[in-house]
């Protein structure tokens, strides 16, 4: 695979994704011009961790060993931390489809929106919103 096809990959993921160009940039704490170069599949030198955390960002790994990422699990796992009552794979769902937050799980939306990479979150919501 070339960098004119990742790029076009990335590109077609970012979209998917509802992200613009600045955004995923601003995430992959590189330049605008970067992601445009990329997308257009005329980036210089840029690094395999830098093109991966991209990749990542707009939910693909570069480095797959062919196993599909249970993002919704790994979700669950970082909000889940320290808290009493744990939020279930429907709750979570619910929660990411209604935006609705349900009584004693407050903390654990927070820690979602505070907390966890946005670049796993963004995975989540491709995942659930793959699965209706």
């Amino acid at each position: 695979m070339n960098i004119s096809t990742i790029g076009a990959i990335i590109k077609k993921e970012r979209e998917s994704c509802g992200l613009t160009q600045w955004a995923l940039a601003k995430v992959s704490h590189v330049s605008r011009v970067t992601i445009v170069n990329l997308e257009n599949g005329k980036v210089g030198d840029i690094g395999a961790v830098k093109l991966s955390e991209i990749a990542e960002n707009v939910g693909i790994s570069l480095f797959s060993m062919g196993k599909k990422v249970d993002f919704i699990k790994m979700t669950l796992g970082n909000v889940n931390t320290s808290y009493k009552n744990a939020m279930s794979k429907s709750d979570l769902e619910k929660f990411m489809l209604s935006g609705k937050i349900q009584p004693g799980l407050e903390g654990q939306v927070l820690h979602l929106i505070d907390e966890t990479p946005t670049s796993l979150v963004s995975s989540t919501v491709k995942q659930i919103a793959a699965k209706k």
